[in-house]
């Protein structure tokens, strides 16, 4: 960021600068966290574990998914009204503090049934919402407050996926793996530990 010049040759200012160091930040300890959840579904859920390690992409992609909307990345997102309005017999008046509640929605079992079972072929019948599925904020990304890096968060944790069950063998220790609601962002208390990492040796 600090040596970063345009095609006319400009330097960034330093709130720009800061912007985009941001940018890189941000999305890295966002794509970390998921992959630390992945990794604690697989260790909790040993059935999910399974159909993941034999099944294929489609799989894969629906476990990420149900990560994502089971563990709570962030709790809530907040915007001031801009404008005075009256949305489904509500009024908003200017300057108001709203907040969207990611994990609530994502846990609602109006819109999840069993919202606090991980099952994820429940993707398999998912409608592709962008308002009932808001682990990283909701809507269109290009329009509304919802993360344009979300497609390649799901990539990279797929991928982490796909390594973690098809590639290396690895022990858990006892440690604590709960994870506090009360902290943001929240990962399990002792973060993940993993040892005894190895390759795993192909069957037969």
């Amino acid at each position: 960021m600090a040596f970063y010049e345009d095609a006319q040759g400009r330097k960034f200012n330093a709130q720009m600068a800061a912007v985009e160091l941001i940018n890189v930040i941000r999305p890295v300890t966002a794509i970390a966290t998921f992959i630390t959840f992945a990794v604690l579904a697989l260790f909790e859920h040993p059935r999910a574990r399974d159909w993941v390690q034999n099944g294929d992409k489609q799989h894969i992609e629906w476990f990420t998914r149900e990560v994502r909307r089971f563990y709570p990345f962030g709790p809530f997102l907040g915007a001031k009204v801009r404008k005075s309005f009256t949305w489904n017999g509500y009024h908003f008046d200017e300057g108001l503090l709203v907040l969207l509640d990611m994990y609530g929605t994502n846990r609602d079992p109006a819109i999840w049934g069993d919202p606090d079972v991980f099952r994820p072929e429940r993707f398999r019948d998912w409608d592709g919402s962008p308002y009932n599925f808001i682990p990283q904020g909701g809507a269109d990304p290009a329009k509304g407050h919802r993360c344009p890096g979300e497609g390649i968060t799901q990539e990279i944790v797929e991928a982490s996926l796909d390594f973690l069950v098809k590639t290396i063998e690895y022990d858990v220790p006892a440690q604590d793996l709960s994870v506090p609601l009360n902290k943001i962002p929240t990962l399990p208390e002792s973060g993940f530990i993993i040892q005894h990492v190895k390759k795993k040796t192909p069957a037969g």
